[in-house]
């Protein structure tokens, strides 16, 4: 049949694809709306890595139930990770801007030294963060601490891949000036970006985590768990 011709291609799957992104967009923006960040930001993120994971697989599943368990199940796990992360990047911030304003104030090319290393802390930090999230999910059976450890520790071991997610989010943030483009990068930035990070880091972290240890999945979660998931 043409429909089935039409539904198993490409073009459907592209679309699809998209569909998901955008889905999955909204709900991690609500998520962390509703937790004023603070509180939700790592649950909310945690919660699309473990979604986008799972739609890999061969099993169906709900998307946004699969979404919403995913995050009320991870929330108080993660919630003294997320205040971590929060305090410790608005401290960052504050630091940032303080350099700024010496730069932008007194000049000087010491200033100017002392400004671009703020920033480039504060772009490991947000590579960590981010890592943080998949050291989380790919290595579930890691402490609190060890997950801080080698969220910035296993920055070393993918510098390819960080300097690609660096990279992406420098290109983001130029197009967000780029009309039409920008409208279409603000319904799946969020998703696409951890989407495009578990291209880059899936392979590697599977190959690091310790025999008979598995990432977390969605099918985890929700009622009717599968067998063998």
């Amino acid at each position: 049949m043409k429909f089935e011709k039409f539904y198993n291609s490409r073009v459907f799957g592209f679309f699809d694809w998209l569909y998901r992104m955008f889905i999955l967009n909204i709900l991690t923006i609500l998520f962390i709306a509703l937790g004023l960040a603070v509180f939700s930001l790592m649950a909310a993120l945690t919660a699309l890595l473990i979604v986008l994971r799972s739609a890999k697989s061969d099993f169906d599943f709900p998307l946004v139930k699969g979404y919403v368990k995913s995050f009320f199940a991870n929330f108080v796990p993660v919630l003294k990770l997320s205040l971590f992360y929060v305090i410790l990047g608005l401290l960052l911030l504050f630091n940032s801007y303080f350099f700024y304003l010496g730069f932008v104030d007194n000049g000087g090319f010491l200033n100017e030294v002392l400004y671009y290393l703020a920033l480039f802390i504060d772009l490991v930090f947000i590579l960590a963060f981010v890592n943080a999230c998949f050291v989380y999910v790919y290595f579930p059976n890691l402490t609190y601490w060890k997950v801080v450890k080698y969220s910035f520790v296993l920055l070393r071991a993918v510098p390819l891949q960080a300097l690609s997610l660096a990279a992406f989010l420098a290109a983001a943030v130029a197009l967000l000036f780029v009309k039409i483009i920008n409208i279409i990068l603000i319904f799946i930035f969020v998703a696409l970006f951890i989407y495009i990070a578990n291209l880059l880091l899936e392979k590697i972290y599977l190959r690091l985590a310790a025999e008979g240890v598995r990432p977390r999945d969605v099918f985890l979660y929700l009622r009717d768990k599968r067998e063998n998931s």
